[in-house]
């Protein structure tokens, strides 16, 4: 099992938004709170395999949210958690 960390950094916003939905705050406490706080952004501390379940459960909550906005935004969230996923497995090859 790969136990190696990578660094996502987010906005506070982008943090806050994933920290304030109930459903992603909730199964996924433990990997938000692997966070270090800098000036105006957040970097989470997570393995690969965190990374990816993290990634599927925004694109859940994006697909499911209640506004047009909060969909966009989460949307977006989950693009980049995407990109991100798909630059370390190519770092692996």
């Amino acid at each position: 099992m790969n136990d190696k960390r990578y660094f996502i950094e987010l906005t506070d916003y982008e943090y806050s938004l994933l920290n304030n939905n109930e459903m992603i705050s909730m199964l996924c406490e433990r990997y938000l709170k692997s966070v270090t706080r800098h000036d105006d952004t957040v970097e989470l501390s997570l393995t690969l395999k965190e990374l990816e379940d993290l990634t599927g459960y925004v694109a859940a909550e994006s697909n499911h949210a209640s506004t047009r906005r909060k969909q966009d935004e989460l949307g977006a969230i989950c693009d980049y958690f995407e990109s991100e996923v798909s630059s370390i497995k190519r770092e692996q090859l």
